[in-house]
This record gives C-alpha cells, structure tokens and sequence, in this order.
C-alpha cells in the first residue's frame, strides 16, 4: 500500500511543478527579480493571496483545463517534495484505506483474488463472520446484495464488502464440485481487526515462531496470548519474524520490546527542532520473557517500528539479529487531521537506538524512487557497513551500526529461493492462473481439506498434474512457451503447491510449504544456539560487574 501511495503522489507532483513554473514565469514577465519567487509577500496571507491568484489564472488561462481540487492537491505534494520522503499528505479516501490496516474496518472477514473477471475467495480473517459462516475458499463471488459483481473493480468490491456494523449483506457464491452449485449466504457485517501476528507455530521441539507483520493497538495482546500458547508447547526459544513489517504505532513497538527487556530500559528515544520531541521510552513491566533467547529475523522490507524492536533488542545484547539489512526508516510522523477527513503526515522528530544510533537511512538529493529503491541496494553485509555512518559497541563490546537501518548480526538472504523471472511473471498475470488451477485440483482432492498444516510439507504436485497445468494455460491463452515452462518445472510444481496448501489449509499449511525453501528462516532457526550464548554472556558479565 505504502508504494501504491507512493506512485500516486509522484504522479500529482506535476501539477506542483505546473505551479511553480507559472509562478516563476509571472515574476519574469514582471520584469522584477527578486531573491525568492515569493519575495512579493512579507507575512503569509499576503503569500497565500498569491497563491490563490496563481490559481485563478491557471483555471483561466492554462491551455487545458484542470479543476481547482488537481491544482490544491499539486500544490501541496509540490511543497511536500520539498521535505523528506516520508511526510505525506492523504486525501480523504487514501487516509481511509491507509487507516484500515491499524484500526481496522467494518466488514465480513474475506480475502479474496480475481480469477477471469471474478471475485473469488482466497481465505477468511481469523474469527470474522466470514469465517464462522458456510463459505469456502475457493467460492466465487457472484453477486452481492443481488448486484452482479461481473466487471466490478477490487475497489468496488471491497466498497460493497464494508458498511455499518451488523448490517446484514447477502452474497450469492457459486461453489465447483461434482457441478457447480449455487446457494446464497447471508452474513451480518461486524467491525474487524487486521491481526498483527500472521503466524504463531512450534518450528521444532523447544523453538517457536511468531510472524509479526504490523504494529497496532492490539500487538500487544496478541503477542501475550501468542507466546502463552507457544511456552504452553513447550517453547524454550523464540524466532521473532519481523520480515516486511513496514512498522505501525510506536507504542506497541515499545510494547513488543518491553516484553524480552528488564523494567526500566531504554528502548528508543526521539530527538527533533522542538524542545518538546525529545522523548524517552522505557520498558515498564515485568514479563516471563526476560531469559528467553531471541533470534529476530529482518529483511528490506522491516521499517520503523518493527527496527526500534530490533534495534533495542541488538543494543542490549538481548537478541541474535538475522537476515538482511532494514529499510531504514527513522523518522517520526505526527498525525493531523482534517475536517474534510484527509491528513497530513509531517515528520517531527527522529528515532534513536538506545546507543544513539539514528535508524534512518540518507535521503538527500534523492527523488522518492530512488529513495525508496535504494532499501535494496545493500545486497551484503560489506555495502550495508559502508553506507552506515557511525560505530557503536553494544555492552558486551560487540560491533553494531547507524545510519542505515539495523544490520544484522548473520547475514541471510533468500536469493536461492528466488523463482525465474519468466515463472514470477506467470504467477503475478492477471488471470491468476495458480490460484485458478490449484482451486481446480481442489474440486479433484476434496480430502485434502482434512489434512494437517503440517502434512502439505509432503504433498506433491505430480508430472501428470503439471501436464494438466500446461493444457490448462494452453486453453486459456496463456502465452508460455512448454519448453519454458518444463524448465523451470521444480518452480512451477512448488508454486502450485503453495496454493493447494492454502487453498485447502489455510495460511499455516502455506507456511510450511514455504518453511521448505525459507532459507532465511532455517538459518535463523540454526542459529538459535548463538541467541543462547549472547544471554549466558551477559549472565557472565553481571556477575563481573557485580564482583566489581
């Protein structure tokens, strides 16, 4: 979501730039040349008067016309560009759906892909109406409250999805199996939750897994409930997975990390222009959790809130930090909203590790793609220490780096689980042929919906399957050449795979299918011993300082 707003806004800056150039080229045929284009005005409702002015004369005289709502919203992304590339300013409807994934929406609980020109389910929202109700995945959509949704948009749809709490909405499904069944369904709306935690599992005897993919107001409770279940297992060490956590609210972020810190330690401080941005969190419980060796796993795409938890856990020896170097988002956004329900994002202050490191990475001279791609860029660990500005030793003397984003401690990266381009092209097409196929060999294997998440480890998708496959593309039009696809076969069957096991399973009987080729997460789960040894080191070290 985060890049599809992205996209937008470059796409409004042009609009600024129309702005800026008619101002500047008033002021030249003025025949004046003062210092600052808006050197006229000396307080700013003189400069807002010329604004307004350079408003009117566009909507009058520009060779194409243009509404005063495209001229505002270029003129405010065109001032915006000016700062740094995370102070934003959302439309009303953009703040809505920005909103959705941290305090939820109003709805019946589904997921769901377009499969030729349909809606079809995909998986529920864990406790959602949807899900307590007779629907399936791999059910199409075909109309809702007695309209068709044939050429209706995903945003149309989910519109129709969402309303008032427990109004009532009416779905008419078609459902494949021996004949294609139609039955309607009808479910009250209910206000939901977008869960923080994707996954809670035990790896193997003793280590458990927790996915965390976002920061909410409900983080917290869900990381209790989820490390109970997991010490109920008989947990003796945990693999936090922060990979593609784009972050979330800073008080839940404090919160995971209060949960593995002893009360009273710094987990992150702010620093900004104003006096009153300087702040410090600490951790301000007392949890069961104190001991328990921590391996947490990164990648590119952990930003924010997800690295002040890594950053407080690596600074104070408390956990093993695994994988690829974080986004490097290190500023703090101050939320003001607006009567017409838009708001404005503006960066305030700046994060800090509790050594001092600063999380954000450099963005001077940088538009925002260049920005936004240069999270990729440190391909190593070698890249990623050379654009890190400043050295720390954390308390047991270990090395640790800022300026960048948090570096791991074992590099880990998951090049060799990387499909072909030519097979992730196939995956992503419109048509969703992997899902469509999968939810076909479904139908022919209704049994599989009984096995455990764990068995579709072992499923395979057989040669006479994939044959299948390739008739199946073959009929839809799919242009791939066979000699491609038989070379990349392993890929395609795995893919395949995937989607069965979701289909069938739900999201924990993918997740084993994917532990397979997870090269990332293995190497965190063997490094569980060294997460071990950082906790009796520290151990040791009390006891010196002690003695001392």
């Amino acid at each position: 979501m985060k890049r599809h707003t992205s996209r937008m806004k470059l796409g409004l800056v042009s609009f600024g730039t129309i702005l800026l150039i008619s101002l500047f080229s008033t002021i030249l045929m003025d025949s004046r040349a003062p210092q600052s284009v808006w050197a006229y005005g000396e307080s700013i409702h003189e400069k807002l008067r010329i604004l307004r002015m350079l408003i009117d004369t566009i909507q009058r005289s520009y060779v194409e016309e243009r509404s005063l709502e495209e001229l505002m919203e270029g003129a405010i992304h065109g001032m915006l560009e000016r700062l740094d590339p995370h102070t934003n300013y959302l439309p009303p409807d953009n703040f809505q759906r920005w909103n959705k994934a941290f305090e939820g929406f109003t709805g019946i609980g589904i997921y769901f892909s377009m499969v030729a020109g349909w809606p079809m389910i995909t998986g529920f929202v864990e406790n959602s109406p949807a899900e307590k109700s007779t629907l399936q995945s791999g059910d199409i959509i075909e109309a809702i409250d007695g309209h068709s949704t044939r050429g209706m948009t995903r945003v149309e749809i989910e519109e129709a999805l969402m309303g008032t709490p427990f109004d009532a909405i009416e779905l008419t499904v078609l459902r494949r199996q021996d004949k294609i069944r139609r039955q309607r369904v009808r479910i009250a709306r209910s206000h939901l939750n977008i869960n923080s935690i994707d996954g809670a599992y035990m790896l193997t005897d003793g280590v458990g897994y927790i996915s965390l993919t976002r920061f909410t107001g409900m983080t917290a409770s869900e990381l209790d409930e989820a490390l109970e279940i997991l010490t109920q297992k008989g947990m003796r060490a945990l693999v936090l997975d922060l990979r593609d956590n784009g972050g979330g609210y800073l008080s839940a972020a404090v919160a995971v990390a209060d949960r593995f810190l002893p009360k009273g330690t710094l987990i992150v401080f702010t620093k900004g222009r104003l006096e009153r941005s300087f702040q410090e969190y600490r951790a301000n419980g007392t949890f069961p959790y104190e001991k328990l060796p921590v391996v947490v796993l990164l990648n590119h795409g952990t930003a924010s809130a997800a690295e002040i938890v890594a950053g407080a856990l690596q600074d104070w020896d408390r956990a093993l930090i695994v994988g690829t170097t974080s986004f490097g988002k290190g500023l703090v956004q101050s939320q003001y909203r607006f009567s017409d329900g838009s708001a404005l994002l503006v960066t305030t202050a700046k994060y800090y590790t509790p050594l001092g490191r600063c999380i954000q990475r450099d963005y001077f001279g940088m538009s925002k793609d260049q920005y936004y791609a240069a999270a990729y860029l440190n391909e190593s660990p070698q890249t990623s220490r050379e654009h890190a500005t400043e050295v720390f030793k954390t308390p047991l003397g270990r090395k640790v780096f800022g300026g960048g984003g948090i570096i791991p401690d074992v590099w880990a990266d998951n090049h060799s689980a990387d499909a072909a381009e030519v097979v992730r092209e196939l995956y992503f097409s419109a048509g969703n042929v992997f899902f469509d196929f999968a939810s076909r060999l479904l139908r022919q294997k209704p049994y599989l919906r009984s096995y455990p998440p764990q068995r579709f480890a072992s499923l395979s998708i057989s040669d006479d399957e994939f044959q299948e496959f390739e008739r199946f593309l073959r009929k839809n039009h799919v242009d791939v050449g066979m000699k491609t696809l038989r070379q990349h076969a392993s890929d395609i069957k795995f893919l395949l795979k995937r989607e069965l096991a979701y289909l069938a399973g739900g999201p924990e009987a993918r997740f084993w299918v994917n532990y397979q080729r997870d090269a990332q997460l293995q190497a965190a789960a063997g490094h569980i011993f060294d997460a071990e040894l950082l906790l009796q080191r520290e151990a040791v070290a009390q006891v010196l300082k002690q003695r001392d």
